[in-house]
This record gives C-alpha cells, sequence and structure tokens, in this order.
C-alpha cells in the first residue's frame, strides 16, 4: 500500500521524465513552452516560477486524456467548451459547428475587414481580376494553363443551420464571391464555379456536401470536385488525363470531416450524423498525360491531398498553401520550403495548370500576392530579353 501510494504520488513525474505511456496528441494550436532555465535574476523577479508553471502545465505526465476528461465533463453536463468560450468555433442546439467568420460573411459578408465600402471593396476585386486575367494571357505562350476554382462556403450552402441571433451593426453588402463569380465569366477568366454547382445540386444529392461538425467541404464532395476538376483540366489543355473512380461510398465521419468538433478534445464524438466516403482509385490508361498541377490557396484543397491519389494523376502536385509556404515541391514529401526559397516564376513556367483555389471566406485575399508577383517577374524576364536582344 505504501508503494502504491507512492507511485499515485509520483504517477505525473513519472510519467512526464519517462514517457511510459503513448497518449494521442491534442488537437488544436499551442504555443510551445521551453524549460525555463533557473538563474538568480530570473527567480528573484518571479519570471522563473510563472514559465515553470506554463511549462509543467503543458508537459505534465497524463496531460492528454486527463484534458479529455474534464473536456468531456463540463460538455455532458453542462454543453460548455472553452473553444466555444474563446469564439473559435459556434456550436448550435442541434451540434452545427461553424467557424465565427462564416457566420459573419453570412450576416454582412467579410468585404468589411478589407474596406471601408463597396466601392473601395469592388476596385480592389476588380484590380485582382485585371491581374488574373493578365497573368493568364502572359503564360499562354509557356503552355502553362491559369484558371480558378471558385469553392463554396460552409455558410453558403448549410445556411439553414446558421445560428439565430446574431447581431451585426452593418448592413450585408458586396461579397467576393458573387464579385468575381459575374465578373470572371465577363472576361473570360478560365474558371470553375464549384459554389454556383453545390447550390445548385444541395437538395438532389444523397450525400452532404458539408459536414456537421467541420468547416470544409466534405471529403466525398471534394472527391466529387476534384473528377470535375480532372475534366475540366482536359478541356482546358486538350489532353487525355487519368480520371479517378469512386468505389461504393460507406458512412464514416475521417479527418478533417470533422475537424471542429476535433478542437473540442472529447473522449467521445459529438453526436451527429455519420458523413460518407468513398475510396477513390485512378482509372489505370496508358494513353493519358500525367501534368503537372501548382495549387495556391486554402485548406480546402487538404480534403483532396487526404483522400485522392493526386500522385498517381499528376506528375507533381505542389501546394503552395496561401502562397506561403510550400508543401510536396521536392521529391521528399515531408519537406517543406517558404515560397521566398523558390523560383516561383520558373516554377509557374515549367508546370502545365497553375489552379488558384478560394473557398468563400478567402475569396477576399484572391491569391494572396501571386498574381502581382509573377506578373512582376514575367515583366522583369521580359525586360531582361529585350535588352539582352
Amino acid at each position: 500500500m505504501i508503494v502504491l501510494t507512492i507511485l499515485m504520488l509520483c504517477a505525473f513525474a513519472i510519467q512526464q521524465g519517462t514517457g511510459l505511456f503513448k497518449f494521442k496528441e491534442l488537437n488544436g494550436v499551442t504555443e510551445t513552452q521551453t524549460k525555463p532555465e533557473l538563474t538568480s535574476e530570473s527567480f528573484l523577479h518571479g519570471t522563473f516560477q510563472r514559465d515553470v508553471e506554463a511549462y509543467l502545465k503543458q508537459n505534465c505526465g497524463f496531460r492528454e486524456p486527463l484534458t479529455r476528461l474534464y473536456n468531456q465533463i463540463l460538455w455532458t453536463f453542462f454543453r460548455y467548451a472553452k473553444v466555444v468560450e474563446d469564439k473559435r468555433v459556434i456550436i448550435t442546439d442541434d451540434n452545427w459547428m461553424f467557424e465565427p467568420w462564416t457566420v459573419e460573411e453570412y450576416y454582412q459578408s467579410r468585404s468589411y475587414n478589407y474596406a471601408v465600402d463597396s466601392l473601395e471593396m469592388a476596385q480592389k476585386l476588380e484590380a485582382e481580376a485585371q491581374r488574373i486575367l493578365e497573368l493568364q494571357q502572359a503564360l499562354e505562350p509557356y503552355n502553362t494553363h491559369l484558371f480558378v476554382a471558385l469553392l463554396p462556403g460552409k455558410e453558403q450552402i448549410c445556411g439553414e443551420h446558421i445560428p439565430k441571433g446574431f447581431h451585426y451593426s452593418r448592413e450585408k453588402k458586396i461579397t467576393a464571391y458573387e464579385f468575381y463569380a459575374k465578373r470572371f465569366k465577363e472576361l473570360g477568366i478560365n474558371h470553375v464555379n464549384f459554389a454556383e454547382w453545390f447550390m445548385q445540386m444541395k437538395d438532389t444529392v444523397s450525400w452532404p456536401l458539408f459536414p456537421q461538425t467541420g468547416t470544409h467541404w466534405s471529403n466525398l464532395a471534394a472527391q466529387h470536385a476534384t473528377d470535375t476538376l480532372v475534366r475540366y483540366m482536359e478541356n482546358l489543355a486538350g489532353i487525355n488525363m487519368m480520371n479517378i473512380l469512386l468505389d461504393k461510398d460507406f458512412q464514416r465521419t475521417l479527418k478533417p470531416d470533422a475537424d471542429l468538433e476535433s478542437l473540442l478534445n472529447l473522449i467521445w464524438p459529438v453526436k451527429k450524423q455519420p458523413n460518407r466516403l468513398s475510396f477513390a482509385y485512378p482509372d489505370y490508361d496508358s494513353t493519358v498525360v500525367r501534368p503537372t498541377l501548382i495549387t495556391i490557396g486554402d485548406s480546402f484543397y487538404w480534403n483532396i491531398l487526404n483522400f485522392i491519389p493526386v500522385w498517381d494523376l499528376f506528375e507533381k502536385v505542389p501546394y503552395w498553401y496561401y502562397f506561403s509556404t510550400a508543401f510536396f515541391d521536392d521529391d521528399d514529401l515531408k519537406v517543406t520550403h517558404k515560397i521566398g526559397e523558390l523560383d516561383v516564376l520558373q516554377e509557374v513556367i515549367d508546370a502545365d495548370f497553375v489552379m488558384l483555389s478560394y473557398s468563400t471566406g478567402t475569396l477576399y485575399e484572391m491569391s494572396n500576392g501571386f498574381s502581382e508577383t509573377l506578373l512582376r517577374k514575367i515583366r522583369q524576364k521580359q525586360e531582361l530579353s529585350t535588352l539582352n536582344y
């Protein structure tokens, strides 16, 4: 009994020091606390004590299961979640989950975060549309096809589940999606309007376009969208690509279809309707072309990368996340780069397709400076060629 009592009292320290038991990591972003160094100055000023407390909170033994147990008790008996209090997730009475910015887009549009009024917002969106058009034309001589994928937002497709009672002080004005959907047609910019397609088939499909406890389109919706993307690229470039086949779908919720729910860090899943998923595999054909596709865009593209065999469909699939971090740009798929480390112009010229892929809430930052950067580099290249000539 004495030994067991001592072990119980020391269990947290033993687990922290040895890592004897392995637990699933907690979801969410955590700022790593480094182990503080004891000095006379830090001790006298109280910073050592403060830093030790923060370090132990993050690294104590059994932190993961105890955190989940604590969260589960609060959720089960009081329907409380820290992410809701922190306004990172909005949960309705029937357990539909939304990110706050999607609710903001639904009620008043996020344009107020980027411009003082609709006129200024329209001018900014028009400037970006003109840059994309110019870049599309500038890349044609290099046989690089630029196009835009207008992706739906959860607030757009699942508006009936948006929680009521949210009051915004401003009237709903211009939205980036409404502007681009119309302007791209007028300018002749290559694009696929998935948002329009999803809204048209919302009431006819038997599977969810958006998961109940996730913020991105469902995995199954992303799989069907990929099939459409491949066929669009075939038509755009006049080539024959490898298509995908979807096996019989089944009901199961997989990451990232529950990415918002995962932030609650519970023991048991939230009660909800299960999502549906299919296994996608390529339709092998010896006559197909495997092009290179560069994607610049938001996190919706991860649903495609997670459940589509893109490395069978394409020669290369670099993913320039928000034109900031480059994933899969190296033979070692675990290596990432900062965009500034790449010869962006050469990468684009060598590619067959460049896709700008943004959902309704992120369209206000369309291309994240990619179009402006590429146009500047192309002009510099042309000026240099003229001087050499």
